[in-house]
């Protein structure tokens, strides 16, 4: 991975880092053990249950993101979530979540976790869902 992609990277971890305890009201902080070790997570912390990988790519690749966010929360026994940013938008519309959908995350079947039963939300979305598994004022 080039300099270029690794600085870019950490920029957007830090804002969505900054974006969540905004919208939270919780400290949270960029995972550093993740660049030596993969299946960590982006952020430090579980947030709302979920780990984070978040994604600052020109080209969206839900699919791949999103297998990798499940393996590494199957690690961690948390639910998997992909942070991912689009470019040229006001802060607080540029990040969107990848989550599984409550109600399949909830039956604990195997296929809870496929990426047909993700449902792809805003800050305010993913806020609300981190709110009702109690993180967050």
């Amino acid at each position: 991975m080039s300099a270029y992609s690794r600085n870019k990277g950490k920029r957007a971890e830090l804002e969505l880092v900054h974006l969540l305890s905004d919208y939270l009201g919780v400290t949270l902080n960029r995972n550093y053990k993740h660049v030596a070790e993969s299946q960590h997570g982006d952020i430090e912390q579980l947030v709302g249950g979920h780990l984070i990988e978040a994604k600052n790519c020109a080209r969206i690749e839900k699919a791949k993101w999103w297998r990798q966010a499940v393996a590494a929360a199957r690690v961690r026994d948390a639910r998997p979530c992909v942070a991912y940013r689009l470019p040229n938008l006001p802060t607080e519309d540029r990040w969107r979540f990848m989550v599984p959908l409550p109600v399949a995350w909830a039956t604990g079947a195997e296929w809870r976790d496929d990426l047909r039963y993700v449902a792809d939300v805003g800050i305010e979305g993913f806020a609300l869902l981190c709110r009702e598994n109690g993180i967050g004022g």
